[in-house]
């Protein structure tokens, strides 16, 4: 957790997005994608996602909890780079998802935090790919058009904000 200076008087806790650097996210991110899975158990949301990037890499999306207090928590997306052992078998997407448009931060904030929750990508042909924390804890709320799951996310999708990364 980072500490940021709002103003004079006040400080506020910035939970951000768990990745080592945002700018190569970013990048990879806006490459596009080529392939997917997503492990879902019997009962209950998936705890983590595989997209293999437009630029070749393949990155594993999964969910940190973090305690703000009083039995309050809110979760954000960790990113790492998998290595080939570590990839499940991907089902290719439609060459379409290589056109991307836009990708933006889901932002949620209080007068205490600020949590760089999500992300959400659009394509040139308008298909739109959203990640989320669940509702359960340590799970993510996904929504795209490829995949036919619940999408439950922790927090109502309009209470978070789009920011640029």
């Amino acid at each position: 957790m980072v500490l940021t200076l709002l103003n004079e008087n006040s400080r506020k806790a910035v939970l951000c997005l768990g990745v080592a650097s945002v700018p190569s996210l970013a990048a990879g991110l806006s490459s596009g994608l080529t392939a997917y899975s997503v492990n879902v158990p019997g009962v209950g949301s998936p705890a983590t996602l595989w997209l293999r990037l437009g630029d070749g890499r393949t990155l594993r999306v999964g969910v940190d909890m973090h305690d703000l207090g009083a039995w309050e928590e809110i979760g954000t997306l960790t990113f790492e780079l998998a290595n080939a052992e570590g990839v499940p078998e991907l089902i290719s997407l439609p060459s379409s998802w290589l056109d991307v448009r836009e990708v933006q931060k889901l932002v949620y904030t209080s007068d205490d935090y600020e949590a760089e929750c999500g992300f959400s990508m659009r394509t040139g042909s308008g298909d739109q790919l959203t990640i989320v924390p669940g509702a359960d804890v340590y799970t993510l709320a996904i929504e795209a058009p490829f995949l036919s799951l619940p999408f439950t996310p922790e927090n109502d999708l309009s209470a978070y904000l789009r920011k640029a990364f």
